[in-house]
């Protein structure tokens, strides 16, 4: 590895992370305030959920409809509100696996890939919306141990809350100061774009010295989308072009294309990896989004989709 490849890998996370930290703030702002002027309301939700054992809701139709326009920004999202246990764990999945990003235009600006543009977020879509309701139905049972973080229960069953993201205290008065709406937001959000933009600088090293082609150029109809799922799970946009651009050329097939962008949530994964305090949940999200992904491309194989055919 030479000067330029450590000079071009800097760059590229620098731009990454500081396109990522307007929408952080935004969000962690947002958050800030809803838990300390609105939080009561949506304690009393979760509460009757907890109570009435009902945990089905439309999150993973809406998370991934909204999913299925490029960008990689409702991952993040996505992934801060989980892990305030604030949305459910099929929203999540369902957000990562609907995420599009840069394929879409790679896809458009190609003069035969628009054919597959439509099929493409169509399946993206409808696995998102099916695996996220499933989870929830299965998780529903378990559902009082996703409340979020945020509530204490007295004696007497009454909520309230007392500690915020990063467990910093949070006043109940209505006059909290304006430096502290956006002083912790700010420590939050730096301290995010820190470990994204560390993780992703590492990553660029590594592709840059990394035969990609080779790695999936199996030429096993089998094997391919399970290597792409474990590929397109890596945060970084190099790999939906990269598995984009292969299927173009006819060196991936759809369903292995498709595999490894439902397996590529974006940023998302690095938030939930830094911020999700139970890792074995993490874990168990990541471990489902790879099955899920190979199981898709596995469907694909067996149904003949190919749009470029």
């Amino acid at each position: 590895m030479d000067t330029s490849d450590f000079y071009i890998s800097f760059l590229d996370a620098i731009k990454d992370t500081l396109g990522i930290i307007p929408l952080l703030l935004v969000i962690f702002i947002i958050i800030e305030i809803v838990e300390r002027f609105y939080s009561d309301k949506i304690l009393a939700c979760a509460n009757f959920s907890k109570k009435t054992g009902s945990y089905f809701s439309f999150g993973p139709v809406i998370g991934a409809v909204l999913a299925a326009i490029p960008q990689c920004g409702l991952s993040v999202i996505a992934s801060t509100l989980y892990c305030k246990r604030l949305i459910t764990k099929g929203t999540l999945i369902a957000v990562y696996l609907a995420t599009s990003d840069e394929a879409i235009p790679v896809l458009i600006s190609n003069p035969k890939g628009y054919r597959a543009v439509l099929p493409l977020i169509a399946i993206k879509i409808a696995v998102g919306i099916i695996s996220g309701i499933l989870i929830d139905i299965f998780c529903s049972k378990k559902a009082e141990n996703a409340q979020p973080n945020i509530i204490e229960e007295n004696h007497s069953g009454e909520i309230h809350i007392e500690k915020g993201c990063h467990s910093h205290s949070i006043s109940k008065s209505k006059t909290a100061a304006v430096k502290e709406l956006i002083f912790h937001p700010l420590i939050h959000t730096l301290s995010i774009a820190f470990f994204i933009f560390l993780v992703t600088f590492l990553i660029n090293l590594i592709f840059i010295n990394f035969d990609f082609n080779f790695a999936l150029n199996i030429q096993n109809k089998y094997l391919e989308p399970m290597l792409a799922a474990i590929i397109g799970i890596i945060p970084n946009c190099a790999v939906s072009v990269g598995l984009t651009v292969m299927y173009l050329k006819g060196a991936v097939t759809f369903a292995a294309c498709v595999s490894g962008l439902c397996a590529g949530a974006g940023l998302g994964i690095l938030v939930l990896v830094k911020n999700n305090h139970d890792k074995k949940d993490t874990a168990k999200i990541i471990l489902l989004l790879l099955l899920i992904s190979i199981l898709t491309g596995f469907i694909l194989i067996f149904a003949g989709v190919s749009p470029l055919r």
